[in-house]
């Protein structure tokens, strides 16, 4: 999906708020704002969002000798969603349909989201999210696919997420044994790394596989070889946020099922929903 007049402005104004973020002063926030808005002049539409994010992010890492800046955001969001896990899983023991309200929770998670949005309620998020309808729902076809399916990539998206995603990946492993669990190869903006799941339970239920990618969304060019063979090996791809979405959307020359919440006019316009839709969607090759 590529970039659009909006993203522009969204991304220079998520670097407004990193600054307030990382209480930089006004002489150092200044030079950040203009050297990245020289960034931002470098690219026209040809490129997807989270590339220049990446551009973007990299330079102020570097320039703030920061290398994690959401560190401690990210490890605030693991630990709020860890307190929702059991209430969740109770919840799921009535459910009708396991799969179904499964794929809720995980759509519920991905209202984590520094980049986008500064804050979040999760506790809000959850209160009625098996109540929710997706505006795009491929829930069927998604299910007729796992039952031929013998191993998955799951594309993980932020951190806190990873939570949710757990309860979505242990049904599954009812249809399927290998699940490939990929997250970012380098901190970039609160999405999940190989080392923010260090001693969690998403580790015993699937391969994590770190995929090189140093972009807030999965994006081919920039994957490791392991992971790239396993991405279009796979029998099923499960694509989670906006971000991986912003990457692979007409891109990727594979069938890919995307689950996320809306969050922008720009992915909205893309996917034919609105901001705050849920989305269950099915992109074919």
């Amino acid at each position: 999906m590529n970039i659009n007049r909006e993203c522009y402005v969204c991304i220079y104004k998520q670097t407004l708020n990193l600054t307030k973020r990382l209480n930089l002063n006004e002489q150092r926030a200044s030079f950040i704002l203009r050297e990245v808005a020289k960034i931002l002049s470098k690219y026209d539409l040809n490129v997807t969002p989270p590339e220049i994010a990446a551009e973007v992010y990299n330079f102020i890492s570097e320039t703030t000798k920061i290398n994690d800046p959401f560190l401690k955001e990210k490890k605030e969001a693991i630990n709020e969603a860890l307190k929702f896990k059991k209430l969740l899983q109770k919840r799921l023991e009535f459910s009708k349909e396991r799969l179904f309200d499964a794929c809720k929770i995980a759509v519920a998670g991905n209202v984590i989201d520094l980049g986008v949005n500064q804050e979040y309620d999760l506790n809000k998020e959850i209160k009625n999210i098996f109540e929710l309808d997706f505006k795009h729902n491929d829930f069927e076809n998604f299910k007729s696919k796992l039952k031929n399916a013998q191993n998955i990539v799951y594309l993980a998206d932020n951190a806190g997420e990873n939570v949710f995603d757990e309860i979505l990946i242990k049904e599954l492993k009812n249809y399927v044994q290998n699940i490939y669990y990929f997250t970012r190869g380098k901190p970039i903006i609160n999405d999940v790394t190989f080392k923010d799941l260090q001693g969690l339970e998403i580790n015993s239920l699937a391969e994590v596989i770190n995929s090189g990618v140093d972009t807030p969304g999965f994006h081919l060019n920039r994957a490791n070889e392991e992971a790239k063979k396993l991405f279009f090996n796979a029998d099923l791809v499960i694509s989670k946020g906006m971000g991986n979405f912003e990457c692979l959307f007409g891109e990727c020359n594979r069938e890919v099922f995307y689950l996320f919440k809306v969050k922008c006019e720009v992915v909205a316009r893309a996917c034919g929903c609105s901001v705050g839709d849920y989305v269950l969607l099915k992109n074919d090759k």
